[in-house]
């Protein structure tokens, strides 16, 4: 059985059809990119599925129980975890203290963790900082650490909440091209030694084409193609709509960057 399944997801704005009844597949231990061109309705899809918007129609059933137009916090108690593309931390607290509070929130102990920080949850959470390699800034106020150290905070917050899936929203933006690529081991490494599957986001195709085991093209609301990296990769339909019909530019062709 498939982790995650939707059938016929659809949202619209005013006249315009963001997503257009689009469905697909994630299967345990899978890592899923979602590519396409800027207004594919890329985000509109990550935040139906994250709890950030209600669907218009569909149907989205996460380990055989229906989630539809469930809430962040419902989901995140279901197993689905979720990263931005600007990283969401607490940034007046410590790297160790913004781990603590995920922890406490899945626990349902947030009111008690506030009253204290104090030893709650600190060898976890400092287990968790090391497996994404931020034990040595465990604690550091967040504001000292660099952008590409949020992206990886984030994630341990994310891991924080014991996920089964992680929506995961352009987990490379903003940070150097040199780093995208070990970000993305890390995460590779984390779904093999956690069981996670991931679905994500992402413009970088060194990034898609390096990392994912199946891409899912979207364009003008709609799926345009779902497959084995290098059967995208060699799609005429996906050469042809994608920034303009000329994949080679991009690097899509050549696995380059985007």
């Amino acid at each position: 059985m498939s982790l995650l399944a939707v059938e016929g997801l659809a949202k619209a704005f005013g006249g315009v059809r963001a997503v257009a009844g689009i469905g697909f597949m994630v299967q345990p231990g899978e890592m899923v990119a979602i590519i396409g061109p800027n207004g594919a309705g890329k985000t509109t899809c990550f935040n139906l599925l994250g709890g950030q918007l209600r669907p218009d129609a569909g149907r989205v059933t996460f380990g055989g129980r229906n989630i539809t137009g469930w809430a962040p916090p419902a989901l995140a108690r279901a197993g689905i975890g979720r990263t931005f593309q600007v990283a969401q931390v607490f940034r007046s607290m410590t790297a160790r203290e913004n781990v603590q509070v995920a922890r406490a929130a899945c626990r349902r102990r947030l009111l008690s963790l506030l009253r204290s920080l104090a030893g709650t949850d600190t060898a976890e959470a400092d287990r968790l900082l090391d497996a994404v390699g931020l034990a040595a800034a465990a604690d550091q106020p967040v504001t000292a650490l660099a952008y590409a150290d949020l992206k990886r905070l984030e994630l341990a917050v994310a891991l924080a909440g014991e996920p089964i899936l992680l929506l995961m929203d352009e987990p490379t933006a903003g940070i150097a091209a040199s780093e995208r690529q070990a970000l993305m081991a890390l995460v590779r490494n984390l779904v093999a030694a956690r069981g996670l599957s991931v679905l994500f986001t992402e413009h970088d195709m060194d990034v898609v084409f390096g990392h994912a085991d199946r891409v899912i093209v979207m364009h003008e609301g709609a799926l345009l193609a779902d497959g084995a990296p290098e059967r995208i990769r060699t799609d005429p339909r996906v050469r042809e709509v994608y920034l303009g019909g000329s994949l080679d530019d991009v690097g899509i062709a050549a696995g380059g960057q985007a």
